[in-house]
């Protein structure tokens, strides 16, 4: 008996020292290391006062080579709603886990009262779960993540790097998933055999039309459709209920942008397989989340193959492209 109230008072006074380590980091050093190491926490206190914020990936931060000067999809949309006052926290490499992160981390009183959260079809894919920007978001929310206290954020950023979301290790874990993820609704058990059956010639009867680009184009295209979200594992799927359950929790308006594909290209290059496969996960994602609290923005089918800048699957709009998405939002808005 005495020796467990040796071991209980001993946890008391170590929780006790934590409690007070971690009121120090927070009254200190911790705003300095959350914007340094997520790189948004200024951003987020500087949207504060707008009427609508907008969370962005590349498709409204990457205009193509040397066209830095152009509008995003957030800034059009501004453009558009001269009596709102737009936000925008986008970058290259953000999901839905980065928005989840930013919008836990809004401040108590805001003036947002709608939030437009990309939704990027291609991001439910391993091909995208493990692309190379993986491990610096990882970093960034782990660094947002509210669930946690400050300090221990800090202490599993450097003592648990992800060392798994680089190089070749990187590489293999995407092909683990590939061959891992079943697709019943497609003739093969995984997009590992899927392209497995591509390479060899099994699935397709090559002809003297299919060049070594055009079959680079397919594989492409395979590589970032071929999956079937499960709601149960999908980490994106966690992301996003993440996302209505805090914008419901801050009676904040919810809209998900669900961007452009080239569908078109798809059908072309594989056929109804692929093309049968996008309109389920599509589908899925409205019967999900088109409910009463959360707005559906399906600009899947808006473009034709030229609005996108390049030749495989892709979230990169030439301008035109960003000014029909914008203004399809905010015919939504207004």
């Amino acid at each position: 008996m005495v020796e467990i109230k040796k071991i209980a008072l001993k946890g008391l006074l170590l929780l006790i020292a934590l409690t007070a380590l971690n009121y120090i980091y927070e009254t200190t050093l911790w705003q300095n290391d959350l914007e340094e190491y997520s790189g948004v926490s200024k951003r987020i206190s500087d949207a504060k006062n707008a009427d609508i914020l907008y969370l962005g990936d590349c498709s409204d931060a990457y205009f193509g080579f040397e066209n830095d000067h152009e509008k995003g999809i957030s800034q059009l949309l501004d453009s558009l709603l001269p009596h709102k006052n737009v936000a925008t926290i986008s970058e290259t490499g953000f999901h839905a886990g980065m928005f989840a992160g930013i919008l836990d981390n809004l401040p108590q009183h805001t003036n947002i009262k709608t939030v437009v959260v990309t939704m990027n079809l291609r991001s439910f894919s391993a091909n995208v779960l493990y692309a190379f920007t993986a491990n610096a978001t990882q970093q960034r929310t782990t660094m947002l993540n509210n669930s946690n206290p400050a300090l221990l954020n800090r202490f599993l950023l450097t003592f648990k790097p992800t060392k798994a979301y680089k190089g070749v290790k990187l590489k293999a874990m995407r092909t683990k998933q590939q061959q891992k993820d079943e697709i019943p609704l497609t003739p093969f058990n995984s997009l590992y055999d899927w392209k497995a059956a591509f390479k060899n010639g099994d699935y397709i009867n090559f002809d003297n039309s299919w060049t070594l680009l055009k079959k680079e184009k397919a594989m492409g295209h395979i590589t970032n459709y071929a999956f079937q979200i499960d709601t149960q594992k999908n980490p994106r799927i966690a992301d996003f209920d993440k996302i209505v359950n805090i914008v419901k929790q801050k009676n904040i308006k919810l809209i998900f942008h669900l961007l452009p594909e080239n569908t078109t290209t798809t059908k072309q290059l594989i056929g109804e397989d692929l093309t049968n496969l996008i309109n389920y996960n599509r589908n899925l994602l409205h019967q999900r989340y088109g409910s009463e609290n959360v707005t559906i923005i399906d600009n899947m089918d808006l473009l034709n193959g030229t609005e996108f800048i390049e030749d495989l699957p892709n979230s990169h709009f030439y301008y035109n492209g960003r000014k029909l998405m914008a203004k399809e939002i905010a015919k939504f808005i207004e």
